[in-house]
C-alpha cells in the first residue's frame, strides 16, 4: 500500500484528522529520518468538562465542538502532524520553537467556541530528547504531562519532567537507603526560629529535617512524600522526636537560655502506624523532661482523610497536656470547617499569603481577617515565610503574635543557628514569662473596640490602639498601630520612643499628664473596666482610655491596651488665626523653603531670606532645580549626599520610615561671603492642594556642630578630639551622631564594638547595636581580609595614631563595597579608651573614577558580580587562606534545560528566568559571600565557611526559594537548579577546584534529582 492510500484508510472520520495509527507509524519515520539541528516536541490535548458537554447539548454539538477543534489545530499547526486519537484527546507533533504561544493559541480561540459550559483545552508537552525512544512513549509522556493538570484550573499546559515521569528509580533509592542514613546519621535535624512579635526574642524553634549523604542531599520535598506513600514517614518523624527531645531535655537541665519549646511535624501516616501519645509519653519519660518543651504540627492535609480518628487523636493529645498546632492553614479549602471540628491551640498561617506582598495588597487583606477570626475564637497565631522587615512589621501591627521565616533565621543546625541568632542579637524568651504572653496574646487588637472586654463584631479598627508592659514601674510599649502613631503627633513630630520617654519622664522628657496616666491605669487594674482621663494639647481635647489586660505573678509585669484620640476642634475661634500668625515667625528660622513635586515636575520657593544660597533661575522643573542646586552651590565632596537626600523618585520610601517621616542632611553649602558654610537641610513629605511634593528647609548650623562636623569631616584636630563618659552617653550627641552623612562607631582597646550610629547599623543591614557589641571585625566577617584593618586599629590604640582615609574593602549583603575609614583614639578623662571610627562608601566614587572597568566585572543583565570579578576576587581569598587558613568554597549553579526555556518561551522569557535564579542565588549570600554570574545560565558563590554545615544550609536554602517559583511573566514554571560545591582544601588550587566543583554540578544534574 502507498503512502496516499495509507492515509486515506487511516484518517478519522469526524474531524479528517490522522487517526491514532497513522500518527504513530508517520511519527515514527519523521523521528527517524529528523535533522539532528531540529528540536520535535509532542502535544497532547484533552477538553475538561467535555462529557458534560455532551449532556447539555447532546451528541451532534459535541461532534461539531471536535471537528471545530480539528480545524484549529490544523490551522495554528500547520505542515505539522496533527491527529485526533479518540474522543476528545487530539496529538501534535510539531517543531518545538514556538511551541507554547501555538497552545496559548490554541486555548483561545477553543474558548471562544464555548456556551454556557466552562471548556478548558489541557496540554502536556513532551520534547523529544533521546533518540532511541518510539513515538508511542513519546505521546505516554506528553499524556502524563497533560492528565497531571487535570481539574487545576490555574494550570494551562505542562511539560513531561523527570519528576513527572522518571520517579521509579529514584523513589527506590530513597526507600532502600532509609536504614543506612538512620543508622549513619544521614538524616540530620535543623532548627528555624520563631520569635514572639511583641518581645522580638525566640520563643521558639521548629525542628526540620533534612537528609544529607556523602554523595548528596535528598530534598524534604522529594523523600518525604516517598515515605509518606510508602507507609515509612514515621520512622524519620519519630527519630525527629526523640532528638527533640533528647537534646532540649540536657539543654534545660543545663540552665541554657536557648531552651525554648520546639515544634515538631507529624504525618498522617504516624497517627495510623503507631499510637502517638504513647510514643511521646514515653520520650517524656525516658529522658526526664516536661510536656512543655514539645509542640505538636498537624497540616491541615492530614485531617482530610478519615477527619474523625484524627479527631479523636488530636483530642487524647491535648487532653494529656501537650499543645497541637495546626500547620499550613489557609493552604486548602477545608481550612474554615476544620476550625469549627477540631481543637488547637494555634494556627500558623501559609506562607503563600505573602507572595506578592508588595505588588498586591489582596493576601494583607486575607492576614488582617484571618488573625482576628483566629483570636476570636481562642486560637494563637503565627505566621511563616516571613522574609522582610516589611512583612515583619505588618504581621507585628496586625498583632500576630509569632513570626517565622528568613528574615528571622534559616535553619541550620542546632549550634549554628544559636550561633546565628547571637550575631543578631536576638535574646531568648523567659519561660516563666510565657503564660503571661500568651494571655496578652489573645487579645483581638483588631476588633472595633478592643478597650471593651466583652465580645464586638469585627471590623475595620480605625482606633489608635497601643498595648504597654509595666515592669518595676516603667513602661514599655510592645506594640502601636498606625492611628496611635498619628495620634501621638499632637505633641510634634514625636516617635514611639520619645512617648515612652515621656510616660517614663526618661532623657528629660517631661510630660504635664504623667501622673495622671499612671492614676489612669492603676484604676483600670483595680476596676478591671476601661477607664479614661481627659486633657488639653496645642488647643484639642484629648481622650486617653486604658484598660488593664493581664499580670504576671512571677515577674510582677503588667499589660495595658491604651488609645488616644482627639475628642473636639479648637478650643476657639482664634487658634486658627493665631497659628497663622506664629507659622510666620517660624519661617524666620530659615534661609530657604522650597516645594518639590515628587513628579519630578513641580517646582515652587516659597520662602528665601538671602539669594545667596539659590540659583537665580526660578523657572526648572524640580529635578532640573535640585541639579542646579548641587552643582552650583553644594561643595563637590557633600554633592553626591545631597542628591540622595533629594532623590525625588526615592524620597516618599525613604521617608516613610523616617522618625515623624523627617530626614535632615548636613552639608556644606556656599554662603554671600563665598564660603562653604555647614548648613541643615530638612526633608519631608507634604500635600500641596492633592499633588505630593518634598519639602525642603535650609537653616545654617549651630557654631558647634558646624566646628564638629569640620574637625570630624577635614581631619583638621582630628587627634584633639576628646570624648566625655557623658557625651558618650547624651541623647542630642546620639541624635547629632545619627544626622553625620557618614558611618561612624566606636570600640574598646580590645577593639570590640561599643556603639555605632544609624548610618552604620543601615549600612551592613543590622537591626540593632546589640547585633556587634562586644565583637569584633573578624566575629562579623565582614573582610575577606581582615589583617590590614586589625594592624591599623592596633595602631591608633596602642600608638596613638591617626589613621585617615584608608581604602578598603567588605562584604555587604553579598556584595564586595570599597570603603574608606578613618579612625582615632576615644579619650576618655585623658585616657586612650580604645577608638572611634568612621567610614564612607566609595564604590559609586571607584565607578565613576575607573567606569569601564567597573561595567566589564559586573553583569549588566542580572546586576550580580561577573566571571572577571570571579577571578580577580578568588586570588583575595586563596590570599587570605594562605596567611591564615580560612577555608572557603565554590558553589556553582547551572539551570537545567535552559535552551529549551529559550527555544520554548524565547530569549526575553530565559532573560527573567536568569534574574529569578540571580535573586535567588544573591538571596542566600551573606555578609561573608559573594554571587556571581559565570556566563549564560551559570551562577557561583564564594562563602569562606567554619564548618560543612554552613555550605548544606546555602543548598538547601537556595532550592527551597527556587522551588518557590510558580510562574514567571504570568507563565507557569518549574525550574531545577543543579548545584557542585567543593572546598578550596580539597584542591589546593582554583583551576582544579573550579572543575571539581563544576563535576559535582553535573552529577547532580544526572542524578536523576
Amino acid at each position: 500500500m502507498g503512502k496516499s492510500e495509507f492515509l486515506k484508510d487511516n484518517r478519522d472520520e469526524l474531524t479528517g484528522l490522522l487517526d491514532k495509527h497513522a500518527f504513530i507509524e508517520w511519527g515514527q519515520e519523521l523521528i527517524n529520518t529528523r535533522d539532528k539541528q531540529v528540536e520535535y516536541g509532542f502535544v497532547f490535548f484533552d477538553m475538561e468538562n467535555f462529557k458534560l458537554y455532551n449532556a447539555n447539548y447532546g451528541f451532534e454539538k459535541g461532534d461539531e465542538l471536535l471537528i471545530s477543534i480539528g480545524s484549529i489545530l490544523k490551522d495554528i499547526f500547520k505542515n505539522q502532524l496533527v491527529a485526533r486519537f479518540s474522543g476528545d484527546h487530539f496529538v501534535v507533533c510539531t517543531n518545538s520553537i514556538q511551541i507554547v504561544p501555538s497552545i496559548v493559541e490554541t486555548r483561545k480561540r477553543v474558548k471562544a467556541l464555548q456556551r454556557k459550559i466552562n471548556i478548558e483545552l489541557k496540554a502536556g508537552v513532551y520534547i523529544l530528547e533521546d533518540d532511541n525512544i518510539d513515538v508511542s512513549r513519546c505521546v505516554d509522556r506528553a499524556r502524563m504531562a497533560c492528565v497531571s493538570i487535570k481539574k487545576k484550573y490555574d494550570v494551562d499546559y505542562r511539560f513531561y519532567d523527570d519528576e513527572l515521569g522518571g520517579t521509579v528509580h529514584r523513589k527506590q533509592k530513597i526507600i532502600d537507603s532509609l536504614d543506612e542514613a538512620l543508622e549513619k546519621g544521614y538524616i540530620k535535624v535543623y532548627y528555624q526560629p520563631i520569635v514572639r512579635s511583641l518581645t522580638g526574642n525566640i520563643c521558639g524553634w521548629e525542628a526540620l529535617v533534612r537528609w544529607i549523604t556523602p554523595k548528596g542531599v535528598y530534598y524534604p520535598d522529594e523523600f518525604i512524600p516517598v515515605l509518606e506513600e510508602y507507609r515509612m514517614i514515621h520512622r524519620i518523624d519519630c527519630y525527629v522526636i526523640e532528638q527533640v527531645v533528647k537534646t532540649f531535655s540536657e539543654m534545660k537541665k543545663a540552665g541554657i537560655k536557648a531552651a525554648v519549646p520546639v515544634s515538631v511535624n507529624l504525618s498522617r501516616i504516624d497517627f495510623e502506624t503507631l499510637d502517638i501519645l504513647t510514643y511521646v509519653d514515653s520520650l517524656i519519660e525516658k529522658y526526664d523532661t516536661e510536656k512543655e518543651i514539645i509542640r505538636l504540627e498537624v497540616t491541615e492535609s492530614v485531617m482530610i482523610d478519615n477527619p474523625r480518628f484524627i479527631q479523636e487523636q488530636i483530642s487524647r493529645l491535648r487532653t494529656n497536656g501537650y499543645i497541637v498546632w495546626m500547620d499550613d492553614f489557609g493552604s486548602g479549602y477545608s481550612s474554615l470547617n476544620l476550625l469549627k471540628d477540631f481543637q488547637f491551640d494555634l494556627a500558623k498561617i501559609d506562607m503563600e499569603f505573602l507572595q506578592n506582598f508588595d505588588t498586591s495588597d489582596n493576601g494583607k487583606i486575607v492576614l488582617k481577617h484571618a488573625v482576628s477570626m483566629l483570636k476570636n475564637v481562642g486560637i494563637h497565631t503565627l505566621t511563616e515565610g516571613v522574609e522582610t522587615k516589611e512583612q515583619y512589621d505588618f504581621l507585628k501591627r496586625l498583632g500576630c503574635e509569632l513570626l517565622q521565616g528568613y528574615y528571622i533565621g534559616r535553619p541550620l543546625p542546632l549550634e549554628e543557628s544559636m550561633e546565628e541568632m547571637e550575631r543578631s542579637g536576638h535574646n531568648y524568651e523567659n519561660l516563666d514569662y510565657r503564660k503571661f504572653l500568651d494571655m496578652v496574646g489573645k487579645t483581638d487588637l483588631l476588633r472595633q473596640n478592643p478597650l471593651e472586654a466583652a465580645p464586638n463584631n469585627v471590623t475595620e479598627n480605625d482606633l489608635p490602639l497601643a498595648m504597654g508592659l509595666v515592669r518595676n514601674n516603667r513602661w514599655r510599649f510592645a506594640y502601636a498601630n498606625e492611628g496611635y502613631e498619628k495620634a501621638i503627633k499632637i505633641y510634634g513630630d514625636e516617635d514611639m520612643q520619645v512617648a515612652q520617654d515621656m510616660i517614663n519622664n526618661d532623657n528629660g522628657r517631661t510630660w504635664v499628664q504623667r501622673d495622671d496616666f499612671w492614676k489612669m491605669c492603676l484604676r483600670a487594674k483595680e476596676s478591671g473596666e476601661a477607664e479614661s482621663i481627659e486633657f488639653v494639647e496645642n488647643g484639642q481635647i484629648v481622650n486617653m482610655r486604658a484598660r488593664h489586660i493581664a499580670y504576671d505573678v512571677d515577674t510582677e509585669t503588667d499589660a495595658y491596651l491604651v488609645s488616644m484620640r482627639a475628642l473636639a476642634s479648637y478650643l476657639n475661634e482664634s487658634y486658627e488665626q493665631k497659628t497663622k500668625m506664629v507659622s510666620n515667625y517660624i519661617f524666620s528660622f530659615y534661609e530657604c523653603i522650597d516645594v518639590f513635586g515628587l513628579d519630578g515636575i513641580y517646582y515652587e520657593n516659597v520662602y528665601l531670606s538671602s539669594g545667596s544660597v539659590h540659583v537665580r533661575n526660578r523657572n526648572l522643573k524640580a529635578n532640573e532645580m535640585i541639579k542646579e542646586l548641587g552643582e552650583k552651590r553644594v561643595l563637590e565632596e557633600d554633592r553626591e549626599y545631597f542628591y540622595n537626600l533629594m532623590d525625588l523618585k526615592t524620597a516618599k520610601a525613604r521617608l516613610l520610615y523616617e522618625p515623624g517621616g523627617v530626614k535632615i542632611g548636613l552639608f556644606r553649602i556656599l554662603d554671600s561671603s563665598g564660603d562653604y558654610v555647614w548648613k541643615s537641610v530638612t526633608t519631608r513629605i507634604v500635600d500641596i492642594y492633592g499633588r505630593e511634593a518634598l519639602l525642603s528647609c535650609v537653616s545654617e548650623t549651630t557654631t558647634a556642630m558646624s566646628n564638629y562636623m569640620s574637625d570630624f569631616i577635614n581631619h583638621k584636630k582630628i587627634d584633639e578630639i576628646e570624648v566625655s563618659p557623658e557625651m558618650v552617653k547624651d541623647y542630642t550627641y546620639a541624635n547629632i551622631l545619627d544626622q553625620v552623612p557618614v558611618g561612624v562607631f566606636w570600640k574598646d582597646k580590645d577593639r570590640r564594638f561599643l556603639g555605632a550610629n544609624k548610618m552604620f547599623l543601615d549600612y551592613y543591614g543590622l537591626k540593632s547595636v546589640d547585633s556587634i557589641k562586644g565583637k569584633n571585625d573578624e566575629d562579623m566577617g565582614w573582610h575577606i581580609n581582615p589583617e590590614p584593618f586589625k594592624q591599623d586599629e592596633l595602631s591608633v590604640i596602642n600608638e596613638g595614631k591617626a589613621i585617615r582615609n584608608v581604602h578598603g574593602e567588605c562584604i555587604v549583603r553579598g556584595e564586595l563595597r570599597n570603603i574608606a575609614a578613618s579612625k582615632q583614639p576615644l579619650v576618655i578623662n585623658g585616657e586612650t579608651a580604645g577608638l572611634l571610627g568612621f567610614f564612607m562608601d566609595i564604590t559609586d566614587n571607584e565607578k565613576e573614577k575607573a567606569n569601564l572597568e567597573i561595567l566589564s566585572t559586573t553583569d549588566e543583565l542580572t546586576g550580580v558580580l561577573n566571571r572577571r570579578a570571579f577571578e580577580v576576587i578568588i586570588d583575595k581569598y586563596i590570599e587570605q587562606y594562605n596567611m591564615d587558613k580560612t577555608d572557603f568554597a565554590l558553589m556553582i549553579f547551572d539551570v537545567d534545560k535552559f535552551k529549551h526555556v529559550n527555544d520554548l518561551y524565547g530569549h526575553g522569557f530565559g532573560d527573567l528566568v536568569l534574574k529569578a535564579v540571580s535573586k535567588c542565588v544573591k538571596e542566600v549570600t551573606y555578609n561573608n559571600s559573594l554571587a556571581f554570574r559565570i556566563g549564560g545560565d551559570e551562577f557561583a558563590i564564594l562563602h569562606q565557611f567554619q564548618c560543612k554545615e554552613e555550605i548544606d544550609s546555602i543548598t538547601q536554602e537556595f532550592n527551597s526559594k527556587i522551588s518557590r517559583i510558580k510562574r514567571i511573566d504570568n507563565e507557569p514554571i518549574k525550574i531545577k537548579v543543579s548545584v557542585g560545591v567543593s572546598a578550596y582544601t580539597e584542591s589546593m588550587d582554583k583551576d582544579r577546584m573550579y572543575e571539581l566543583s563544576d563535576k559535582r554540578m553535573y552529577e547532580d544534574k544526572l542524578s536523576e534529582k
